[in-house]
């Protein structure tokens, strides 16, 4: 008696389970993965001859974003931020010199101060330029004591106007005879970001087209191959969106594997730049160090390339099907 039951229940559990919703389409999903996976490798040398395609395109434009964002860090650093360097008269002692970076230490423009005494600059000079035999005949050291002075940036609105205002401003102390700005190479690596950005942009949108392009023809091929496969489908009753969800997950699949090439590529030219990189930041007494490719640029290129191998198979998709579409009218 239980087991004419259970035979009886079977087919209710069946009818219920076709008839879930979720159920059919996970299944018509499944299945269009299963098959573009198989349809992708059908042919390998054509499939990585398009993947290597796509991750050049995309290497490039990854490349010059890493190049830009490591540039960046140079004016992003507290470090690098512009220096003042006032040079003191040289009849102020080494106590009105450190009541006067007190002093400017309160004003709300300046951020710190340093005081460089005149014994600590000659000791600097003699180790920079070896010549030390040459200095110990001189009566008294030429040097003054120097203030160095680093601006709050976040009170500067505007770095050009801001810094000359400052800069009056501290002329007019009795104790400063002269007044050097470290800023110049902060304006010129700020414009050339700005040029570089726009570029990075340019380039970003042309290559990005070079991937639709790249996709929409090889998913264009495999239609023209799938032609009267196709045919026959729609004679069946296929809809369009049946037709289509192949395709669309072929190019889904270009675009990630074409993506996560790119990054290999990009990691590997890293490899090849960290060391000399390294070695010229040194000579200039840098501690600059080039960074790589963090998780969440990884995610946005891997998404970014698998919406362009959506965007170039849909619309060479869409493209047989209007076509498709005329025909039969």
């Amino acid at each position: 008696m239980a087991n004419m039951t259970n035979k009886k229940a079977a087919p209710k559990r069946n009818a219920a389970s076709s008839s879930n919703p979720f159920s059919t389409w996970w299944n018509q999903q499944s299945g269009a993965i299963k098959f573009s996976m198989e349809r992708l490798w059908f042919n390998p040398v054509s499939t990585w001859i398009t993947l290597a395609a796509i991750a050049i395109a995309l290497s490039l434009p990854t490349s010059l974003h890493l190049l830009l964002k490591n540039m960046q860090t140079l004016t992003a650093d507290n470090r690098e931020i512009p220096t003042i360097t006032l040079f003191l008269k040289q009849s102020v002692t080494e106590q009105q010199a450190k009541d006067r970076a007190e002093l400017l230490s309160e004003l709300p423009e300046i951020d710190n101060v340093r005081v460089v005494t005149r014994d600590e600059a000659l000791a600097d000079f003699r180790k920079i330029t070896g010549f030390a035999q040459t200095l110990e005949t001189l009566d008294e050291n030429p040097l003054p004591h120097v203030l160095i002075l680093t601006p709050r940036l976040s009170l500067l609105s505007n770095l050009d106007m801001d810094i000359d205002s400052l800069s009056k401003k501290l002329k007019t102390y009795p104790e400063v005879d002269d007044l050097q700005i470290d800023v110049e190479w902060v304006q010129r690596l700020r414009g050339i970001l700005r040029i570089a950005e726009r570029i990075v942009l340019v380039v970003s949108i042309l290559l990005g087209m070079t991937v639709l392009l790249v996709v929409g023809n090889t998913i264009r091929l495999d239609i023209e191959n799938r032609k009267e496969e196709i045919r026959v489908t729609q004679l069946l009753g296929a809809t369009n969106a049946y037709i289509r969800r192949p395709f669309i997950y072929n190019g889904i699949w270009l675009g990630l594997f074409g993506g996560v090439l790119s990054l290999v590529i990009v990691h590997i030219a890293l490899l090849f730049l960290i060391e000399p990189v390294t070695k010229l930041a040194s000579l200039y007494g840098s501690t600059f160090i080039l960074s790589g490719i963090d998780v969440l640029m990884t995610l946005k290129i891997l998404l970014a390339s698998s919406v362009l191998g959506i965007i170039g198979s849909w619309i060479a998709v869409g493209r047989y099907l209007w076509q498709d579409d005329s025909v039969i009218r």
